[in-house]
């Protein structure tokens, strides 16, 4: 019998039509890393007198899935935007074989987001699970590199599985840190005019982005459905601490919004239609860390939380638009 080594453990999702419903993982991500890990609670009972565990009962049983990607990919992303922030309808642009994802999360109303199945193992054994829910999303950024991280839950872990066979490897076209710049303005009107040129590093990170409901229901292996949660979204900036950084002291003190966009530009997918990125959000100044030295450069990092602003497009706090070659999940 085969051995299950580590290198050949493969990963591959299929997007669900509903929620918790298993389709096939009929999709590769080569630019991603989702790594599961059985989870559950075990009531258990030592009875007086004895010294000993008698009884040991499970009560919940789910996936946490670890996500990471040491480079982040124009067209992997839109499925880890598509599963935290909302699921929109490509649009093609022309004529051509680029597609424009917009991706703009509502302030009141619930967002229709996409779920996955997630099969992963080998020839010698694999495993899934149904209900791949996005939690958590990061996206950090220097001059090294552009990376992803996140977290997954799911429903209970189904052991011995058969994996789909023949996925489709999803293309891997790289976002550069020579792709990107950052900009700040002081209104939404004047978004990305004001290019910020000594931004070191940083960080947006989206956290408690849903919660799980746990029903008493013997059909459900897991949790039966998901409720938005308050989420938390940050933007983190380590900038020199010259007299642009310094400057967002005065909207910390006075508790002005800022607007902010980051924007990467890639190659031409066809005519004048380009491989892109634009994270546009509103933010607040809600933390300012020790200063630092940078490879010799007196730096400050600042923390933006990511906040709503109704005069703003008709009211937004958040919008992603993405550029790439998928013209569906």
């Amino acid at each position: 019998m085969a051995e299950r080594s580590t290198i050949t453990q493969v990963t591959q999702i299929g997007v669900e039509t509903e929620a918790g419903t298993a389709v096939a993982a009929g999709k590769l991500l080569q630019a991603l890393s989702i790594e599961p890990a059985i989870k559950a609670d075990v009531s258990t009972f030592r009875p007086i007198g004895g010294k000993y565990t008698t009884i040991a009962a499970l009560g919940k049983e789910w996936v946490e899935a670890k996500i990471s990607g040491e480079v982040a990919c124009y067209n992997h992303l839109a499925y880890l935007l598509a599963g935290i922030l909302n699921k929109p309808t490509p649009v093609q642009q022309g004529a051509t074989a680029a597609y424009l994802w917009t991706f703009t999360p509502a302030q009141t109303a619930a967002d229709t987001i996409a779920t996955f199945t997630v099969e992963q193992g080998s020839s010698a054994r694999a495993g899934s699970f149904a209900y791949g829910l996005i939690s958590s999303l990061g996206l950090s950024f220097s001059r090294e590199k552009i990376a992803v991280s996140g977290t997954m839950l799911g429903q209970a872990y189904e052991d011995g599985i058969t994996m789909t066979a023949k996925p489709t490897a999803i293309a891997v076209k790289p976002i550069l840190p020579t792709d990107l710049d950052v900009y700040l303005d002081d209104t939404s009107a004047g978004i990305g005019t004001t290019k910020l040129t000594r931004v070191l590093s940083g960080s947006l990170d989206i956290s408690d982005r849903f919660g799980t409901l746990w029903a008493i229901n013997s059909a459900v292996s897991g949790f039966a459905a998901h409720v938005e949660t308050p989420p938390t979204a940050q933007l983190k900036l380590l900038v020199e601490a010259d007299a642009t950084g310094m400057g967002l002291l005065t909207p910390m003190r006075a508790g002005d919004k800022r607007y902010i966009r980051l924007a990467a530009e890639g190659p031409t997918i066809a005519d004048t239609y380009k491989y892109a990125l634009q994270i546009d959000l509103c933010g607040v100044v809600t933390d300012v860390g020790e200063f630092s030295d940078e490879d010799g450069v007196y730096a400050v990092e600042w923390t933006f939380d990511v906040a709503y602003d109704a005069a703003w497009a008709s009211g937004q706090a958040l919008k992603v638009l993405l550029t790439n070659v998928l013209s569906a999940l």
